[in-house]
């Protein structure tokens, strides 16, 4: 019981200090609106954030695909 009065107290207070606090807590991951828009192209989801995950993802491929087209030729050369 001592407990569970504490544990009231506690979320009212945090209820009093940021509204939103309870609408996260005990989640990992926040829920999906949370924060102000992009306003700056350096913002989380504004476009730079998207064309870095583009260059990341073209750069990984590239590699890939030179590491394969390496392998089929050694393949095909010890053949």
């Amino acid at each position: 019981m001592m407990i569970a009065a504490l544990f009231d107290l506690v979320a009212a207070l945090a209820q009093e200090i940021d509204p939103d606090y309870l609408d996260d807590a005990g989640r990992i991951i926040g829920s999906p609106a949370a924060g102000p828009k992009p306003q700056h192209s350096g913002d989380r989801g504004g476009w730079a954030q998207f064309a870095t995950l583009g260059f990341l993802v073209t750069g990984v491929s590239f590699i890939a695909w030179r590491i394969r087209r390496s392998m089929t030729a050694a393949q095909a050369a010890r053949s």
